[in-house]
């Protein structure tokens, strides 16, 4: 009997690894045992976990610095553990979280000098979130609100931080055991995690509250969660009880039983999966293997469609934001993978035409990278939709790069990666000096203190007086004629003496 082939726009859909120049090279890929993809993107930087040799780092190279990296390019390093995860945020692509093995999470802004510095780390990041009980696997930004982020920890609970008030909102709960994967819905109201306890969560994010609860993969090993985009489906990875690799499809209304099971393969890599809504396409890709295979969702239904294969296995993967893909290529999808310790190399999966046109059926709107909501309006109960940005304005434009209003910065109290130093002791008779907000594990030196007085910058000799200088009075204001009438030959000596020094003083 004749078999019927589904049609599909993306039934030939092929990935292609880019060439040795566009790769980043020179590496020092984190080798931390920890379920992570190490490596992040946005459409201006790549950011990668990096094995530091004491305390912990991640490097964020801009794309235009493709190739071998010098041995001396900048690293983020304020966390005195493993950096663990990174995250940029979705509305300014020069702020990226981390979250490390120092039981704390951080935010940076990536200076704008990054490229031009030498040897000359960046050590003082934005705000500091602190108070979790244990590592912190995992940091997720909210795809709708603003300075809205979810952290992950070891202590089986996730915060969810204003990151503009370095405040937590909401603490989800209820875990038995270590968090392996979390992820927001497409409007941010709800975030689903898979535990190590072999269950699948759904929380409401503002109050915290368990809203679904099932049984998850049956295996000892991790699983991985994953939305569908705006529909209310989820899709985990995981291993059954005979370690078979599977892949489950879940109705977020209803956790009781998977809507369907596949079964991929009997290999002991994890499955990673992404899913880009704008195809409806599913990519699963495993640890220690160089397969990505790519599954259409329709009608409550995965259909395979093809299979990425490289010689080089992939530690991890990351994904660049649909408005940073090229749209004048048919490029639909763009991977940055971990092939060795010292090498990630794109892959980019495109769609076979020849028009040279804009494909409009293949480009749907895709997230702007700006928010619909503020932190203050999400957390008083606000929803919206995301912000969508027409393809066709990156077809005629290219990459869509977004800026946004950074997180006010943390109280001196809050950037500590060790212990505080003592505070200076105040001097006599002068103000005291202003309160900076200047990291306190610094790795270069720290500059001089300025201090407040202006003659002593200029004189070498130590001067006496610490009274702040004021505008030199004039001859006639100091004159001690009228004081020698009035007073004594002794007292007026005395007085002439003093203005002598006082004008000596005044003059140096």
């Amino acid at each position: 009997m004749a078999s019927i082939v589904r049609a599909s726009k993306y039934r030939h859909v092929f990935g292609t690894a880019s060439k040795r120049e566009e790769c980043y090279e020179n590496l020092r890929v984190s080798i931390n045992a920890w379920d992570t993809n190490y490596v992040c993107a946005n459409p201006k930087y790549m950011a990668v976990n990096w094995n530091a040799g004491g305390g912990g780092a991640f490097c964020v190279v801009p794309h235009s610095q493709a190739g071998k990296l010098r041995g001396d390019f900048p690293l983020f390093s304020a966390h005195s553990g493993a950096v663990l995860d990174t995250a940029f945020s979705p509305f300014d692509d020069d702020i990226i979280a981390s979250g490390a093995e120092d039981h704390q999470a951080m935010v940076w802004r990536v200076p704008t000098d990054l490229a031009e510095r030498e040897e000359d780390d960046v050590t003082q990041p934005l705000v500091v979130l602190g108070g979790h009980g244990r590592k912190v696997g995992h940091v997720a930004w909210n795809p709708v609100a603003e300075n809205v982020l979810a952290v992950a920890s070891s202590d089986h609970t996730v915060k969810i931080w204003d990151v503009g008030q370095a405040a937590v909102k909401a603490t989800l709960a209820g875990f038995g055991d270590s968090i392996m994967s979390i992820a927001w819905n497409h409007d941010g109201t709800l975030l689903a995690a898979t535990c190590r306890d072999k269950r699948l969560r759904i929380f409401d994010a503002r109050t915290g509250n368990i809203v679904q609860e099932g049984a998850g993969h049956l295996g000892v090993k991790g699983s991985r969660v994953v939305w569908l985009g705006s529909e209310s489906r989820l899709v985990t990875t995981g291993f059954s009880r005979t370690s078979d690799r599977e892949i489950y499809l879940w109705d977020s209304l209803d956790l009781s039983s998977p809507i369907s099971k596949l079964n991929v393969d009997m290999s002991a890599g994890m499955l990673m999966p992404f899913y880009d809504a704008g195809s409806s396409v599913l990519y699963v890709a495993g640890k220690g293997d160089g397969n990505i295979r790519y599954y259409e969702y329709t009608d409550d239904k995965l259909y395979l469609l093809s299979e990425y294969s490289s010689p080089e296995p992939q530690r991890g993967l990351g994904v660049m934001p649909k408005r940073g893909v090229d749209v004048s290529k048919c490029e639909v999808m763009r991977f940055f993978k971990v092939a060795s310790n010292s090498l990630v190399e794109p892959v980019s999966f495109r769609v076979p035409r020849k028009a040279e046109t804009f494909q409009a059926d293949i480009y749907p709107p895709a997230h702007a990278g700006r928010p619909a909501l503020s932190a203050d309006q999400y957390f008083a109960g606000q929803d919206a939709e995301p912000v969508v940005v027409d393809m066709e304005t990156l077809f005629r434009d290219g990459p869509l790069i977004v800026a946004g209003e950074a997180p006010a910065p943390a109280p001196a109290t809050f950037i500590r990666c060790g212990t505080k130093p003592p505070p200076p002791e105040p001097r006599q008779n002068t103000p005291p000096p202003a309160v900076t907000q200047s990291p306190v594990c610094r790795l270069s030196p720290a500059p001089p203190a300025v201090t407040q007085s202006p003659v002593r910058q200029l004189s070498p000799a130590p001067v006496e007086s610490q009274t702040p200088p004021s505008p030199p009075p004039t001859t006639a204001t100091i004159t001690p004629a009228p004081i020698a009438a009035a007073a004594s030959n002794e007292e007026a000596s005395r007085l002439r003496d003093e203005n002598a020094r006082l004008q000596a003083q005044l003059g140096q």
